[in-house]
C-alpha cells in the first residue's frame, strides 16, 4: 500500500497503435503531460514521473489503462482533490477517468462495503426505490472509509 500511494490509474487514454514499444511510451507521456497541464494546471516534468506503463496486454482493439507513478505525493492528491475538472474538460481528454491505485484488498473491500449497502437500502424497502436509481460511492480513507447514496 505505501508503494502504491503516489500511484493513479487514467482510463480510456487512445493507444498509439503501432509496434514499437517506444513510440507508444512517448505518445502516453506526451498525453499524460498534456492532460496535467491543461485540465489540473499542474506542469509535469520528466523528472516528476517514477513510472508509467500500461496494465494487460496489447493487443490492437483494447485501449489498457495506464499507470503513473508519481515521485510527489501532493501533486498526486492535487490531481485526486480536482477530478471534478474532468467534467468540462477539452474534447481531446473527454471520457478520460482517473483513480487512485488500490491495493486489491483495497478494492475487495470497497465492493463489499457498497454490496452491504445496497443490500441494506433493499431490506428497508425505502420509497420502493430500487437500488438501480441510485449510485453508491465508497469515500474515506482506512478506517474512516464509508459508502454514501447518490
Amino acid at each position: 500500500m505505501e508503494n502504491r500511494k503516489c500511484n493513479i490509474i487514467i482510463y480510456r487514454i487512445p493507444e498509439k497503435q503501432t509496434d514499437s514499444v517506444s513510440e507508444r511510451k512517448e505518445s502516453d507521456s506526451t498525453f499524460v503531460k498534456d492532460l496535467l497541464d491543461c485540465v489540473f494546471n499542474i506542469k509535469l516534468e520528466d523528472s516528476d514521473i517514477k513510472a508509467m506503463y500500461r496494465l494487460g496486454r496489447w493487443s490492437e482493439n483494447n485501449t489498457r489503462p495506464l499507470l503513473v507513478a508519481l515521485h510527489n505525493l501532493e501533486k498526486k492528491d492535487n490531481v485526486m482533490a480536482n477530478l471534478r475538472n474532468l467534467k468540462k474538460p477539452v474534447d481531446k481528454f473527454k471520457g478520460i477517468g482517473i483513480s487512485p491505485d488500490l491495493h486489491p484488498k483495497e478494492r475487495e473491500e470497497i465492493k463489499r462495503m457498497i454490496n452491504e449497502a445496497k443490500q441494506a437500502h433493499i431490506g428497508s424497502g425505502a420509497d420502493g426505490d430500487g437500488a438501480e436509481n441510485y449510485r453508491f460511492l465508497a469515500v474515506g480513507h482506512g478506517q474512516r472509509r464509508r459508502v454514501i447514496k447518490i
